[in-house]
Protein backbone atom coordinates (compact mmCIF):
# COMPACT_ATOMS: atom_id res chain seq x y z
CA UNK A 1 0.00 0.00 0.00
CA UNK A 2 2.78 2.38 0.85
CA UNK A 3 4.44 1.55 -2.46
CA UNK A 4 1.25 2.17 -4.35
CA UNK A 5 0.71 5.38 -2.44
CA UNK A 6 4.25 6.43 -3.22
CA UNK A 7 3.72 5.53 -6.86
CA UNK A 8 0.51 7.49 -7.02
CA UNK A 9 2.19 10.36 -5.27
CA UNK A 10 5.02 10.41 -7.81
CA UNK A 11 2.57 10.11 -10.69
CA UNK A 12 0.66 13.04 -9.24
CA UNK A 13 3.83 15.05 -9.10
CA UNK A 14 4.61 14.23 -12.76
CA UNK A 15 1.11 15.14 -13.79
CA UNK A 16 1.35 18.35 -11.82
CA UNK A 17 4.67 19.18 -13.39
CA UNK A 18 3.30 18.37 -16.86
CA UNK A 19 0.28 20.50 -16.22
CA UNK A 20 2.48 23.28 -14.94
CA UNK A 21 4.72 23.02 -18.03
CA UNK A 22 1.63 23.05 -20.27
CA UNK A 23 0.35 26.17 -18.53
CA UNK A 24 3.82 27.76 -18.80
CA UNK A 25 3.88 27.00 -22.54
CA UNK A 26 0.48 28.61 -23.06
CA UNK A 27 1.52 31.59 -20.95
CA UNK A 28 4.64 32.06 -23.09
CA UNK A 29 2.55 31.79 -26.25
CA UNK A 30 0.13 34.39 -24.95
CA UNK A 31 3.04 36.59 -24.00
CA UNK A 32 4.60 36.59 -27.54
CA UNK A 33 1.38 36.60 -29.55
CA UNK A 34 0.63 40.05 -31.12
CA UNK A 35 -2.92 41.17 -30.48
CA UNK A 36 -5.14 41.07 -33.54
CA UNK A 37 -6.04 44.76 -33.30
CA UNK A 38 -2.37 45.80 -33.57
CA UNK A 39 -1.83 43.58 -36.62
CA UNK A 40 -4.87 45.01 -38.31
CA UNK A 41 -3.73 48.52 -37.49
CA UNK A 42 -0.32 47.85 -39.06
CA UNK A 43 -1.96 46.34 -42.14
CA UNK A 44 -4.17 49.40 -42.54
CA UNK A 45 -1.18 51.72 -42.11
CA UNK A 46 0.84 49.82 -44.73
CA UNK A 47 -2.11 49.83 -47.13
CA UNK A 48 -2.54 53.58 -46.63
CA UNK A 49 1.12 54.24 -47.51
CA UNK A 50 0.82 52.16 -50.68
CA UNK A 51 -2.27 54.07 -51.78
CA UNK A 52 -0.58 57.39 -50.99
CA UNK A 53 2.38 56.42 -53.19
CA UNK A 54 0.04 55.32 -55.98
CA UNK A 55 -1.85 58.62 -55.85
CA UNK A 56 1.40 60.63 -55.76
CA UNK A 57 2.80 58.79 -58.78
CA UNK A 58 -0.47 59.27 -60.65
CA UNK A 59 -0.45 63.02 -59.93
CA UNK A 60 3.17 63.29 -61.08
CA UNK A 61 2.40 61.43 -64.30
CA UNK A 62 -0.62 63.65 -64.99
CA UNK A 63 1.49 66.76 -64.26
CA UNK A 64 4.19 65.66 -66.71
CA UNK A 65 1.59 64.96 -69.40
CA UNK A 66 -0.12 68.32 -68.87
CA UNK A 67 3.23 70.18 -68.90
CA UNK A 68 4.29 68.42 -72.10
CA UNK A 69 0.97 69.16 -73.78
CA UNK A 70 1.22 72.83 -72.73
CA UNK A 71 4.75 73.20 -74.11
CA UNK A 72 3.73 71.52 -77.36
CA UNK A 73 0.67 73.77 -77.70
CA UNK A 74 2.77 76.90 -77.04
CA UNK A 75 5.29 75.76 -79.65
CA UNK A 76 2.55 75.24 -82.24
CA UNK A 77 1.04 78.65 -81.53
CA UNK A 78 4.22 80.74 -81.31
CA UNK A 79 6.71 78.64 -83.31
CA UNK A 80 9.70 80.31 -81.59
CA UNK A 81 12.83 80.96 -83.62
CA UNK A 82 16.28 81.93 -82.42
CA UNK A 83 17.24 85.58 -83.04
CA UNK A 84 20.66 85.87 -84.68
CA UNK A 85 23.34 88.20 -86.07
CA UNK A 86 23.86 88.48 -89.81
CA UNK A 87 26.67 90.30 -91.66
CA UNK A 88 25.15 92.18 -94.60
CA UNK A 89 28.13 94.26 -95.71
CA UNK A 90 31.91 94.01 -95.29
CA UNK A 91 34.54 96.13 -97.01
CA UNK A 92 38.27 96.58 -96.47
CA UNK A 93 38.75 100.28 -97.13
CA UNK A 94 42.42 100.74 -96.22
CA UNK A 95 45.42 98.69 -95.19
CA UNK A 96 48.86 100.16 -94.58
CA UNK A 97 51.35 97.53 -93.54
CA UNK A 98 54.96 98.20 -92.61
CA UNK A 99 57.75 95.75 -93.37
CA UNK A 100 58.59 95.75 -89.66
CA UNK A 101 55.45 93.66 -89.13
CA UNK A 102 53.19 96.47 -87.93
CA UNK A 103 49.70 97.26 -89.23
CA UNK A 104 50.07 101.02 -89.57
CA UNK A 105 46.45 101.67 -90.54
CA UNK A 106 43.54 99.27 -91.01
CA UNK A 107 40.03 100.50 -91.86
CA UNK A 108 37.06 98.20 -92.33
CA UNK A 109 33.38 99.04 -92.84
CA UNK A 110 31.16 96.34 -91.38
CA UNK A 111 27.36 96.14 -91.09
CA UNK A 112 25.84 93.48 -88.84
CA UNK A 113 22.09 93.07 -88.56
CA UNK A 114 20.38 91.76 -85.43
CA UNK A 115 17.54 89.67 -86.87
CA UNK A 116 14.32 88.64 -85.13
CA UNK A 117 12.16 86.43 -87.35
CA UNK A 118 9.62 85.59 -84.64
CA UNK A 119 6.11 86.61 -85.65
CA UNK A 120 4.67 86.86 -82.12
CA UNK A 121 7.55 87.95 -79.88
CA UNK A 122 9.93 90.89 -79.60
CA UNK A 123 13.59 90.13 -78.84
CA UNK A 124 16.37 91.80 -76.91
CA UNK A 125 20.08 91.65 -77.71
CA UNK A 126 22.63 92.32 -74.98
CA UNK A 127 26.29 91.66 -74.25
CA UNK A 128 27.30 92.07 -77.90
CA UNK A 129 31.04 91.41 -77.82
CA UNK A 130 32.77 90.83 -81.16
CA UNK A 131 36.33 91.02 -82.48
CA UNK A 132 38.04 91.34 -85.83
CA UNK A 133 41.23 89.32 -86.09
CA UNK A 134 44.04 88.53 -88.47
CA UNK A 135 45.78 85.16 -88.23
CA UNK A 136 44.91 84.73 -84.56
CA UNK A 137 45.67 88.32 -83.51
CA UNK A 138 42.83 90.67 -82.51
CA UNK A 139 43.03 93.93 -84.45
CA UNK A 140 39.73 95.52 -83.31
CA UNK A 141 36.97 94.98 -80.73
CA UNK A 142 33.29 95.64 -81.51
CA UNK A 143 30.68 96.13 -78.80
CA UNK A 144 27.08 97.29 -78.50
CA UNK A 145 24.73 98.03 -75.61
CA UNK A 146 21.39 96.40 -74.93
CA UNK A 147 18.76 97.02 -77.62
CA UNK A 148 15.39 95.62 -78.65
CA UNK A 149 14.33 94.19 -82.00
CA UNK A 150 10.63 94.10 -82.78
CA UNK A 151 8.99 90.97 -84.16
CA UNK A 152 9.74 90.25 -87.82
CA UNK A 153 12.29 93.03 -88.07
CA UNK A 154 16.03 93.76 -87.89
CA UNK A 155 18.30 96.40 -86.38
CA UNK A 156 21.54 97.22 -88.26
CA UNK A 157 24.79 97.72 -86.35
CA UNK A 158 27.20 99.72 -88.46
CA UNK A 159 30.87 99.67 -87.48
CA UNK A 160 33.62 101.81 -88.94
CA UNK A 161 36.66 99.91 -87.71
CA UNK A 162 40.05 101.56 -87.38
CA UNK A 163 43.13 99.80 -86.07
CA UNK A 164 46.56 101.43 -85.80
CA UNK A 165 49.92 100.12 -84.63
CA UNK A 166 49.10 96.42 -84.30
CA UNK A 167 52.34 94.42 -84.20
CA UNK A 168 52.13 90.98 -85.81
CA UNK A 169 54.07 87.89 -84.82
CA UNK A 170 56.75 86.51 -87.18
CA UNK A 171 54.25 83.94 -88.39
CA UNK A 172 51.62 86.65 -88.86
CA UNK A 173 54.10 88.79 -90.83
CA UNK A 174 54.77 85.93 -93.20
CA UNK A 175 51.05 85.30 -93.56
CA UNK A 176 50.37 88.99 -94.33
CA UNK A 177 53.11 89.13 -96.97
CA UNK A 178 51.61 86.07 -98.66
CA UNK A 179 48.08 87.56 -98.53
CA UNK A 180 49.17 90.87 -100.06
CA UNK A 181 51.09 89.02 -102.75
CA UNK A 182 47.96 87.02 -103.60
CA UNK A 183 45.84 90.20 -103.43
CA UNK A 184 43.44 88.44 -101.02
CA UNK A 185 43.48 89.58 -97.38
CA UNK A 186 41.65 87.36 -94.88
CA UNK A 187 40.03 88.83 -91.75
CA UNK A 188 38.10 86.92 -89.12
CA UNK A 189 34.98 87.99 -87.24
CA UNK A 190 34.09 86.15 -84.05
CA UNK A 191 32.26 86.71 -80.79
CA UNK A 192 28.86 86.34 -79.16
CA UNK A 193 25.70 88.12 -77.99
CA UNK A 194 22.90 87.24 -75.59
CA UNK A 195 19.37 87.02 -77.00
CA UNK A 196 16.19 87.11 -74.92
CA UNK A 197 12.57 86.81 -76.00
CA UNK A 198 9.27 85.67 -74.51
CA UNK A 199 7.03 82.84 -75.61
CA UNK A 200 3.57 83.97 -74.54
CA UNK A 201 3.20 84.44 -70.80
CA UNK A 202 4.79 81.13 -69.94
CA UNK A 203 8.51 81.55 -70.36
CA UNK A 204 11.30 83.96 -71.16
CA UNK A 205 13.88 82.25 -73.35
CA UNK A 206 17.52 83.28 -73.20
CA UNK A 207 20.40 81.95 -75.30
CA UNK A 208 23.88 82.95 -76.39
CA UNK A 209 24.27 83.29 -80.14
CA UNK A 210 27.84 82.91 -81.46
CA UNK A 211 29.39 84.04 -84.70
CA UNK A 212 32.61 82.90 -86.40
CA UNK A 213 33.34 83.82 -90.02
CA UNK A 214 36.29 84.49 -92.31
CA UNK A 215 36.14 87.18 -94.96
CA UNK A 216 38.41 87.23 -98.02
CA UNK A 217 38.88 90.82 -99.22
CA UNK A 218 40.09 91.80 -102.68
CA UNK A 219 43.01 93.98 -101.68
CA UNK A 220 44.84 95.76 -103.13
CA UNK A 221 41.73 96.32 -105.23
CA UNK A 222 38.21 97.47 -104.52
CA UNK A 223 38.24 95.97 -101.00
CA UNK A 224 35.01 94.03 -101.40
CA UNK A 225 34.61 90.66 -99.75
CA UNK A 226 34.11 87.53 -101.75
CA UNK A 227 30.59 86.02 -101.55
CA UNK A 228 29.87 84.92 -98.01
CA UNK A 229 27.09 83.79 -95.69
CA UNK A 230 28.01 84.90 -92.21
CA UNK A 231 25.42 84.49 -89.47
CA UNK A 232 25.51 83.52 -85.82
CA UNK A 233 24.24 80.24 -84.41
CA UNK A 234 22.70 79.33 -81.09
CA UNK A 235 23.13 75.97 -79.34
Amino acid sequence: MEREAGHHHQAGEVEAEAAHGHEHHHAGYRKHRVPRTIRERERRKSSGLVWALVILCTLLAVGVIVAGATVFAVYLIYKPKMPYLLVTDARLERLDYGQSGTILDLQVALTIQAENTNSKADATFSGVNLAVGFHGADVALLRAGTFAVARRSAVPLRYQITSVGRQLSPDGMQYMNGALGARVVPLDLFGKARTTWKVGIFASLQFWTRISCRFLFNYPGNGTAMPYDCRSKSP
